[in-house]
């Protein structure tokens, strides 16, 4: 792996044109993504806990999503997620669709979709980066956690590449377990571990 492939936060998106609710999350970098790198993957979350701006964690609103697009074009140029898609986002899935704000101005977010069996896949948590390394994606993970179970929801599923340690020891450091590990799982070369989070009822 590259220095500068191995320096960059990672988070994870669901691929837009899949078929059908499963596991294939798609992959996206905290920071523009070099053109070979492929984007079906889960990566990692900045875990540092200390912050002196004071963010809150609340459901995205119509009124986030103009931020919220501008982070994402900010950092995958013609590769994001476009405003139309969080808009629509926002009318199939509000409740689970987080908003993260650092001294009221939107610094993230985090967007499950939910799964057969009454699961969810995390779809998207991202952060922008000048909110990185702060402990930011951290929080925002564990109140994603927090929600899905206050939904009742029974799990909480992505995939990892078994090369990024570091999210996979975050992702275990929060209960989850590696369910599979899939050879090929999003393309010659793309190797995924299969998480998952049992949920405890709220």
């Amino acid at each position: 792996m590259s220095e500068e492939k191995a320096s960059r936060e990672r988070v994870y998106q669901v691929s837009s044109n899949r078929e059908r609710a499963s596991h294939k999350l798609r992959y996206v970098e905290a920071s523009a993504p070099i053109e070979r790198d492929c984007r079906l993957c889960v990566g990692s979350l900045t875990a540092s806990d200390n912050t002196e701006s004071k963010f809150s964690i609340a459901k995205a609103t119509y009124d986030d999503i103009a931020r919220i697009a501008f982070l994402e074009k900010q950092l995958y140029s013609n590769k994001a997620y476009p405003a139309l898609f969080f808009y629509q986002a926002l009318q199939q899935w509000s409740d689970t669709f987080l908003s993260l704000k650092v001294d009221a101005k939107v610094a993230g977010y985090s967007l499950m979709v939910p799964l057969p069996d009454n699961a969810l896949a995390l779809m998207s948590l991202l952060l922008g980066k000048g909110f990185q390394g702060q402990g930011l994606g951290k929080e925002l993970l564990q109140q994603s956690i927090l929600l899905a179970q206050s939904l009742r929801y029974e799990r909480l599923e992505l995939s990892v590449s078994p090369e990024n340690k570091f999210a996979v020891s975050l992702y275990e450091g929060v209960g989850f377990q590696t369910t599979d590990s899939m050879k090929d799982y999003l393309g010659p070369g793309e190797d995924r571990l299969l998480m998952s989070l049992p949920l405890a009822k709220a």
